[in-house]
């Protein structure tokens, strides 16, 4: 019994200590992100999820890397594509609703939509998803739906070795899995099945966390991102007089107006309802008080006037 135990134990120790150096291998080389590739801090679209425990996303099997390089361009990359824009259109609105019609055309569908008012029409912005092998449709399509592009700007990020780099992990933490299974069969002591168990559950949430990430890779190479800017031609058109080019001076001009307006108006309002109120509870107490004394003097004048 004493010597099944001290098996099992020994076992799970040589387990621990091979994935910890596994892990050692290339720590030093994994990127300062979070589980969603992005910088620390930033907000992401696939929701908030738990820290997973440190070293996951670094692990690295040398052996694969060497397949990898080997295949060269036998494996399809895979690359994260965004883009932006800025258009200006003759009509906000109706842009909105074809870049809407346009994703979902495309299989795709709109992440988020916002527009603001102004005097001479509607700004809006709009961000959507499409499928990656549509992305270079969806841009000439959405360049279409434009008087003028102001800016456009394109960019991709290859995430084909961390794939590879998870899916090494992924094989080597299901193999860990399987191991601790079999120990944790023949475990017969109370302590050692303890051990077994904890390191089996560390090994399947490294599982959980890989696969996740890899899935959101997936994900994010299969659908592009493209954030659209729009402007009506009536904003985006500048003022000209006498020859000079005054962009957005009228607007401007009339902006600041109407903040004074409606900065005097509310301090009417104040005024009338806070401060004058304030001050005539304030008041009452000494315009009393010099009533009460006027009227002590007159009547103190009127006695000496009349003795």
């Amino acid at each position: 019994m004493r010597r099944m135990m001290l098996s099992v134990l020994a076992a799970v120790l040589l387990l621990m200590a091979a994935g910890c150096s596994r892990s050692m291998v290339v720590g030093s080389a994994a990127p300062e992100t979070d589980f969603y590739g992005e910088p620390a801090g930033a907000l992401s679209m696939a929701g908030e999820m738990e820290e997973a425990p440190s070293g996951i996303a670094t692990r690295y099997d040398s052996a694969d890397a060497g397949t990898w390089e080997a295949q060269g361009n036998s494996v399809e990359r895979m690359v994260i594509r965004t883009a932006s824009l800025d258009l200006v259109v003759p009509d906000t609105e109706a842009a909105l609703a074809q870049i809407q019609e346009l994703a979902e055309e495309l299989g795709g569908y709109v992440v988020s939509l916002d527009t603001y008012q102004y005097e001479q029409g509607p700004t809006g912005s709009t961000t959507i998803r499409v499928p990656a092998e549509s992305f270079d449709q969806a841009l000439e399509r959405l360049k279409d739906l434009a008087t003028t592009v102001r800016r456009e700007s394109v960019s991709g990020q290859d995430v084909t070795d961390e794939y590879v780099d998870l899916e090494s992990n992924l094989r080597h933490l299901r193999a860990k899995e399987e191991q601790l299974l079999e120990f944790l069969d023949a475990a017969e002591d109370t302590e050692a099945v303890l051990a077994v168990y904890e390191q089996l559950s560390y090994t399947q949430q490294e599982i959980e966390y890989v696969m996740g990430r890899m899935q959101y890779l997936e994900n994010q190479a299969a659908l592009s991102t493209i954030t659209v800017s729009l402007t009506p031609d009536a904003l985006a058109q500048p003022l000209e007089v006498g020859g000079w080019d005054l962009p957005g001076t009228f607007r401007d001009a009339v902006e600041i107006l109407l903040d004074i307006v409606e900065f005097v108006v509310k301090a009417a309002i104040y005024l009338l309802v806070d401060v004058l109120p304030a001050l005539l509870i304030l008041a009452a107490p000494v315009v009393a008080v010099i009533l009460i004394v006027r009227w002590i003097v007159r009547r103190r004048k009127r006695r000496r006037a009349s003795g």
